[in-house]
């Protein structure tokens, strides 16, 4: 018994920091995919991380948006983890394999968010 109350409780937790400490923490104070982004040139690669990452934080970030949408911020990670490999394909299918100025970057960012998360008014 006493196990598997330790392993529910480490599960929640595991839960937890991650949805309030790396996923909305991680990003606190960005206003766009640029300033996540150190250094140029970007790999694809990495590139493609990141976004993952930026667009979990903007579905914890504008969660009264999407309240208001009648979505909640599961859905809104769950679609976009749906979307994930589709909307890769459709808009890094010609991309360079580095992203060289900050114009690419936001171009790349802005086409994979609206693919993936289409709700309105989500801000970065």
């Amino acid at each position: 018994m006493k196990l598997i109350f330790g392993s529910v409780l480490i599960v929640v937790a595991g839960f937890s920091v991650n949805k309030y400490v790396f996923s909305s923490k991680a990003y606190d104070g960005v206003t766009a995919v640029t300033d996540v982004v150190a250094n140029y040139p970007v790999d694809l690669f990495e590139f493609k991380k990141t976004m993952h990452g930026y667009a979990h934080h903007l579905c914890y970030k504008n969660e009264a948006r999407l309240t208001s949408q009648n979505v909640t911020t599961s859905e809104c990670i769950t679609n976009h983890d749906k979307k994930q490999n589709e909307c890769e394909g459709k808009v890094f299918r010609l991309a360079p394999l580095s992203l060289e100025t900050k114009a690419e970057i936001l171009d790349y960012s802005k086409q994979y968010t609206e693919c993936t998360l289409p709700y309105k008014h989500i801000l970065g």
